[in-house]
């Protein structure tokens, strides 16, 4: 099922093109490929890339301190200003951040795995944020197309401590791996998505207003027009309802086995929760499609299938108790 996903979401391609088109630009610090291949037909590829053992990872769930925060969140704008609106065949190549197939993908199998995130983590979640939390499943879709619509350049798509290693020295500050799920598309929901859940609440509250200005003041710096501070900050509360989608997905389809897995996952949830409610990010859920517009009949779709499946799944509960 993993390879097939992955296939889906073009994530083997997407990562060789990165490595291979991108990384040699030297704009963001990441290993050298050494060798890298990949087959369309078969999805298959292969990359050898430098060993960075010398540098080391944070836990996501422990935190990033703010110092590292705002170090991967330069190497980001960095990044992004140099790619902004720019249209790049270096960057072309990777394909759009999620394309409409891709959204729709997402929120299927967030609402496949929404009943099991709310009976595991039910605690977690208000009766108002679990009711906005399913009509957001039957919006996902139109929410990152919404997203698409705005400024866009090279997006990573899991923008998170896990996917960071570190060193002590200012050349060694902060290294990304892990570029399966990059793109084209709104870069703000990488710095979103950062924030909401590679370091605390706390954290997040006492640096996300000075670490904007400073994403803001570096993607200007690489000459980027027309894009306030004040657009950065709706953009930034916009996206943060965007993080509600992956960690659903994972706290629904994970290994309640492993103890320090749920606990890991019950710590970045309730994050995202938090930071969503603290940043009125529910403001920004998508209106119902009218009747016959362009995404209407797969909204429409999602709604009913929704009840029946949660009904499937109850009565499945219901005969192995017996």
């Amino acid at each position: 099922m993993a390879f097939r996903f992955s296939r889906w979401l073009s994530l083997h391609r997407r990562e060789y093109v990165f490595y291979r088109d991108v990384a040699p630009l030297g704009y963001v610090r990441v290993p050298t490929l050494f060798y890298g291949d990949f087959d369309a037909e078969s999805n298959r590829f292969v990359l050898v890339l430098e060993d960075l053992g010398h540098l080391r990872g944070i836990p996501q769930s422990v935190g990033v301190d703010a110092t590292r925060a705002r170090c991967a969140m330069r190497q980001l704008a960095g990044l992004q200003g140099r790619f902004w609106e720019a249209d790049d065949p270096a960057l072309s190549a990777c394909g759009d951040f999620l394309s409409t197939r891709q959204r729709r993908i997402m929120q299927t199998v967030y609402l496949l795995t929404l009943p099991a995130a709310f009976d595991r983590f039910g605690d977690l979640f208000t009766d108002r944020t679990r009711r906005l939390a399913l009509e957001f499943g039957f919006r996902i879709a139109a929410h990152f197309a919404a997203l698409s619509a705005g400024p866009k350049t090279v997006v990573h798509g899991d923008f998170r401590a896990d996917n960071m290693l570190f060193g002590d020295g200012e050349q060694d500050a902060a290294a990304l791996i892990d570029w399966q799920g990059c793109g084209i598309g709104c870069g703000m929901y990488d710095v979103a998505f950062f924030l909401a859940t590679s370091v605390t609440s706390d954290l997040r509250r006492r640096i996300e207003r000075d670490a904007l200005d400073e994403y803001h003041d570096i993607v200007s710096g690489s000459g980027v027009e027309n894009y306030t501070r004040e657009d950065c900050w709706h953009s930034y509360r916009q996206n943060i309802l965007g993080t509600l989608m992956p960690m659903v997905i994972g706290c629904g389809a994970m290994d309640m086995s492993d103890p320090q897995l749920v606990g890991q996952s019950r710590e970045l949830l309730s994050r995202v929760l938090t930071a969503i409610e603290e940043l009125d990010s529910w403001e920004f859920m998508p209106r119902r499609e009218p009747f016959l517009a362009h995404g209407w009949g797969f909204a429409t779709l999602s709604r009913c299938a929704y009840p029946p499946y949660r009904l499937a799944l109850r009565l499945g509960r219901l005969r192995k108790r017996r």
